[in-house]
């Protein structure tokens, strides 16, 4: 579960991924770029797991990131966006060891940008393909550029 709501999470920052901002680097990826602070849920009565993002621009214009659970010591997560916009940011996560689902996982985000605010959805599956084995919601604030 923690997993989950770690991936779902990451939503907020990425890694080297679509170049949608075909802007180059003043594109949408500016938007994304930072340090992000939230919490994952994968039900309405869970308190969430705690995650940390920290993302940046590349020259290329993409968005590169990573991923941090501050309650578990494992290395950094990477995180590549997929479609990224003026208002929302599609992340695949992984893989990594899922410390809820006990396996290697993936997780797909998508979120949307409101100020410092980026909440959305996410799903993950097991890193060998598959069907969901976890979904929930994940709500960050920007707290740092």
């Amino acid at each position: 579960m923690r997993s989950l709501v770690w991936a779902a999470l990451a939503a907020a920052a990425c890694t080297p991924g679509d170049k949608s901002g075909a802007g180059g680097p003043a594109g949408p990826a500016r938007k994304y770029a930072g340090t992000w602070e939230g919490r994952a849920f994968h039900s309405e009565a869970d308190t969430g797991t705690p995650f940390r993002i920290a993302s940046s621009v590349a020259e290329d214009g993409s968005l590169r990131g990573t991923l941090t659970f501050p309650q578990v010591p494992e290395p950094p997560i990477p995180v590549r966006a997929r479609q990224v916009s003026d208002t929302a940011l599609v992340n695949e996560i992984g893989p990594y060891q899922s410390p809820s689902a006990h396996r290697r996982v993936l997780t797909t985000t998508t979120g949307r940008l409101h100020g410092d605010s980026l909440n959305g959805t996410f799903e993950m599956r097991p890193a060998e393909g598959g069907n969901a084995i976890m979904s929930g919601t994940f709500r960050s604030k920007r707290v740092a550029p």
